[in-house]
């Protein structure tokens, strides 16, 4: 689209002024290297200082303390790294606003703040709710600085940069692109791809900032009170995960909480979706907080816990044992069981020190605490005690073999879980109950004989060192606390892993759950369900954010998506897109051909899009990766758990793997009846989850008949 003399002398105005902070910016450089160069001259003189004035028995303490190094910190904050990232990308949005009082004043919102530069960090909420919570030409009224301010948003404007250079400016009357011929004004449709995606023609290889994304609604879920969990049930690119990182971005901010980055977690149910996490965090200025899968969080800490002696074997089971390990009723047995133990090792200490009032004392004033913090302080208090010393010897070996039952955890998980009688008092009615538990039951033996243990009990032991400790051994001995905790994909976890991350918190209310019903895909962790998680969290069902519109996915996508659901009432609105193209292949020759084509057409007419090829299973997208890398001009990948990458081109993967994950386009690769039995419930959320993958591009293609699932 031609643009005006106006518009020209817009992206005149605009160059000039990007180009202008990144002087500011570049000037302050020097100065800074030095201020790094002294800082750490600084750091080295506090910490002598600091060793120097206390002896050596307040020392240790005194270094390791959290103050010392906060201070040290503080000292090196103003670094030269800081100015490189801003100079890389100096601010993503700009507000001028034409104040009742008569001034005019301008300002623009970045990663990090920058007073020089006049760059505020868009968690600064007073001032950057003037960018996300109000429209050009509206009126505003907000506190900032303890002053109320109003008036009206005289500009508003969003930009994107790459390396430095200033690439895209979004205005109230359209949108301006760099191409490799000049600026050009997009038409509407062309808006919202360079907006969301890598753009059209873009020059970018890395995933966008989608911080001048944020929508009014969006941005009062992120900053609401730091005191209140955030519970958000959304479909299909409605930004529920954006709304969770960026809460997780604010609360990390100084003074919008007392949420530290490094006590703070982030988990998701896969590798893939790990490295998409881990890749966005820091565009929008978090570092330093952990984002890890469910089960890799878990096995560390029981790695830790049994010393290394715990391994875990994947192996096909039956469903009813899948249903029984991941229950809400065996998360009460397991409590059963825990305070059956503890009531055991008060029975035999009652027992033993019967005759030493005093010890039997202290150990009934700690009945509060878990049993193995509980038995370890009392036997430091056997060792302290005045008792004889071959008295003593004799307590403390007692005291130590009850210890080392308790942290026999392999084994009283097999206890556990060949319990009938606890287990039948807590798991659901059944006809099948007793030859399902007897089963179970064989099958333990059979490990326990082996010393193994399936992928299945992972969840079951973290839950039991758990309960055992007071909560989640660290490696330094104590018990993990985290400030706060993100659980994206919560439908895909059960009550025994939701019980876990819960009590890993503070404080409950330090909590940011997403989830989608429809997009669950692993049945055999049944879900505990909005209504029970609002009632543990103890928070109103008024609370729970439902979020409808899917900003990812046009609305050809999303109305395949709804009828997937069952679902016949068709999107009120949404952003318009390309038809869904169908295929069935009358041979492999044509099957190829056609998925080679397309992807091709794509690559050719933007070649930094990322074009996703969906299988069922990991071993067809390798045999498919193989068959089109010799049709086929561009690099073919394969995205497997860690191994995935979101530079632009073709990637490779299955439906496990790219659950919440998004693509510019999306083939669906043999969505087939065998693959995907139309009478299964997975299915039906499996091919939801693959459609709203992609943005604009759906192609539906195989050799065989498309699964009952789809709407015919």
């Amino acid at each position: 689209m031609s643009f005006s003399e106006k518009d020209q002398q817009l992206i005149e105005e605009e160059e000039k002024l990007y180009y202008e902070t990144i002087e500011l910016l570049a000037e302050q450089l020097p100065e800074a290297r030095s201020k790094k160069i002294f800082s750490n001259i600084a750091a080295r003189e506090l910490t002598s200082q600091v060793v120097n004035e206390w002896n050596f028995e307040e020392r240790q303490p005194l270094i390791s303390d959290e103050a010392v190094a906060h201070k040290v910190s503080d000292i090196r904050k103003e670094s030269d790294n800081v100015l490189e990232e801003l100079i890389a990308e100096p601010y993503f949005g700009r507000v001028v606003t034409s104040e009742d009082d008569g001034r005019e004043v301008s300002f623009k919102i970045g990663k990090k703040s920058n007073i020089e530069a006049g760059i505020v960090d868009w968690r600064n909420g007073p001032i950057s709710g003037l960018f996300f919570n109000y429209k050009q030409g509206e009126e505003f009224f907000e506190v900032i600085n303890e002053l109320e301010r109003s008036g009206r948003i005289k500009i508003r404007r969003t930009y994107k940069t790459d390396k430095g250079i200033l690439i895209q400016i979004g205005t109230e009357d359209g949108m301006f692109r760099r191409m490799e011929q000049g600026w050009v004004k997009l038409e509407s449709e062309e808006e919202v791809a360079a907006h969301r995606s890598r753009g059209i023609n873009s020059i970018e290889k890395r995933l966008p900032n989608i911080l001048s994304l944020i929508t009014r609604e969006q941005f009062e879920m992120i900053t609401t009170d730091p005191d209140r969990p955030v519970i958000i049930q959304g479909s299909a690119g409605s930004g529920k995960t954006t709304v969770a990182l960026h809460r997780l971005g604010w609360l990390l901010h100084k003074g919008n909480s007392r949420a530290r980055a490094e006590n703070t977690r982030v988990i998701v149910m896969n590798k893939s979706l790990q490295v998409y996490v881990c890749q966005t965090l820091p565009s929008m200025g978090v570092n330093a907080v952990e984002t890890v899968t469910f089960n890799s969080w878990a096995l560390s800490i029981i790695r830790n816990a049994t010393g290394g002696k715990a391994y875990f074997k994947f192996r096909e089971l039956p469903d009813f044992i899948e249903k029984i390990k991941f229950s809400e009723g065996i998360l009460k047995a397991m409590s059963r069981f825990v305070d059956q133990e503890k009531r055991n090792s008060d029975f035999a200490i009652s027992k033993e020190f019967a005759a030493h009032k005093a010890l039997l004392k202290i150990w009934q004033d700690s009945h509060l605490k878990a049993i193995q913090p509980r038995l370890k302080d009392f036997l430091h208090d056997v060792g302290q005690s005045d008792l004889q010393e071959k008295g003593k010897r004799v307590a403390l070996d007692f005291v130590q073999s009850l210890l080392n039952a308790q942290e026999d955890y392999i084994g009283n998980l097999f206890d556990l879980l060949s319990d009938k009688e606890l287990l039948t008092s807590h798991l659901p009615a059944d006809p099948k109950l007793e030859e399902h538990l007897d089963y179970l039951s064989r099958l333990v033996e059979k490990n326990r004989g082996k010393n193994h243990l399936d992928y299945y009990d992972m969840s079951l032991m973290l839950r039991l060192i758990q309960l055992k400790h007071g909560g989640l051994p660290n490696k330094e001995g104590g018990i993990i606390a985290l400030d706060h905790l993100v659980i994206d994909e919560a439908q895909d976890f059960g009550p025994v892993e939701f019980a876990i991350m819960v009590d890993a918190v503070q404080d409950k209310r330090h909590l940011t759950i997403v989830g989608d019903v429809s997009q669950k895909i692993l049945f055999a962790r049944k879900f505990i369900g909005w209504d029970n998680i609002l009632n543990n969290l103890e928070i109103k069902k008024d609370d729970l954010i439902q979020l409808e519109v899917s900003f990812r996915c046009t609305v050809p996508i999303m109305n395949l998506a709804r009828k997937i659901e069952g679902r016949n009432d068709p999107i009120p609105f949404g952003r318009p897109g390309n038809a869904i193209t169908w295929h069935r292949a009358t041979d492999q020759n044509d099957y190829l051909e056609t998925l080679a084509s397309w992807t091709e057409n794509l690559l050719k007419k933007d070649p930094y899009k990322l074009v996703a090829l969906i299988c069922r299973y990991p071993r067809q997208a390798m045999e498919l990766k193989e068959e089109l890398e010799a049709m086929i001009s561009h690099e073919v990948r394969v995205g497997h758990r860690d191994q995935f990458s979101f530079e632009p081109g073709v990637i490779v993967s299955n439906i496990h793997q790219v659950k919440g994950l998004e693509f510019d386009a999306v083939a669906l690769i043999e969505p087939s009846e065998e693959s995907y039995p139309g009478k299964q419930s997975e299915s039906r959320n499996m091919l939801y989850v693959g459609v709203t993958r992609a943005e604009d591009d759906l192609l539906v293609i195989g050799r065989n008949s498309f699964s009952t699932v789809f709407p015919r």
